[in-house]
């Protein structure tokens, strides 16, 4: 997940915990101690265990409420937990029914826990700016966008404190899409590839843009753009791709990219929107070739 990158933000400035002398006070053993519980949160969570990063969290919250740091791991740990109900429902399956509302309400209980900690984070220390792009995260997947708008943007007041401003601007852009402002939605993800040319989520999101547009040609091109790189995991890329030939008129192409679709997550929404699209392909004939993919609504929940 695109914000688990942001982990690391303060790496710098956490340092190994000294030792404390016999006329320690009891608060700062317990903000050592805090700080000890924080660490080995973050390693959990940055080896995707979560329970145990959230039990850790949780430690350490209890020895310093006031924490910024503290609150904003714990958010992102909801943030993660979101995406891991998100990707019950449209990435390893695509439940539909009661199914899919039960881990659509899992998801939104998990985003609302994110919001609680990162506003916390934000309260605590106004400057910190991935917490709040990682609010802007969760609101945009809880559909906030105003919100989420207004979040990016105090994000980008505080460069110094962003692990990554050109993701922060590709989320802006998308959230300018997805209000249908397709002029600020261009703005924002072209300034986020002339920050970091190689981003593939910018190429992708900015082809989107060009698609609603019916700007066919420029749309292709960032589709493939996308498509023809394997360290690109966007599977909305090529569903994009083949509706942009189909849009053109040309559908020779189509069961070539759908087997590159359906390979990267055979059994997401995605994959089934790829083989409805190119008449019919079999995605349970690629399983066992498949490597595990991700699709592109990774950050809907930065």
């Amino acid at each position: 997940m695109v914000f688990l990158a942001s982990l690391g933000i303060f790496a710098a400035a956490l340092g190994a915990a000294g030792g404390l002398g016999c006329g320690a006070t009891a608060g700062a053993r317990g903000n050592e101690q805090s700080r000890t519980h924080l660490d080995l949160a973050k390693d959990f969570l940055s080896k995707g265990q979560s329970e145990a990063a959230a039990r850790e969290a949780r430690k350490a919250l209890a020895l310093a409420e006031g924490d910024p740091e503290v609150h904003y791991v714990l958010g992102l740990i909801e943030l993660v937990n979101g995406h891991a109900a998100y990707r019950m429902s449209a990435i390893d399956d695509c439940l539909t029914g009661i199914d899919a509302e039960v881990q659509i309400g899992e998801e939104r209980e998990h985003l609302e826990a994110a919001e609680g900690h990162l506003r916390r984070a934000c309260e605590l220390d106004p400057e910190f700016g991935e917490a709040w792009a990682n609010r802007g995260i969760a609101a945009t997947r809880l559909g906030r966008h105003a919100t989420a708008v207004e979040y990016f943007e105090h994000a980008l007041e505080h460069p110094a404190r962003l692990q990554s401003v050109a993701f922060v601007r590709v989320s802006l852009g998308w959230v300018h899409f997805l209000r249908d402002d397709m002029v600020a939605a261009t703005r924002d993800l072209l300034q986020a590839t002339r920050l970091q040319p190689t981003m593939c989520l910018a190429s992708y999101r900015l082809g989107r843009v060009y698609f609603a547009r019916k700007e066919w040609e420029k749309a292709l091109r960032k589709f493939q753009e996308v498509a023809d790189q394997p360290q690109c995991p966007i599977q909305d890329a090529h569903l994009y791709l083949m509706k942009t030939y189909v849009e053109l008129g040309s559908s020779e192409e189509l069961a070539d990219i759908a087997r590159s679709c359906v390979s990267m997550a055979p059994r997401s929404c995605i994959a089934s929107q790829c083989t409805e699209l190119a008449g019919g392909l079999d995605p349970d004939s690629l399983m066992d070739a498949s490597q595990p993919g991700t699709t592109e609504d990774v950050d809907q929940v930065p």
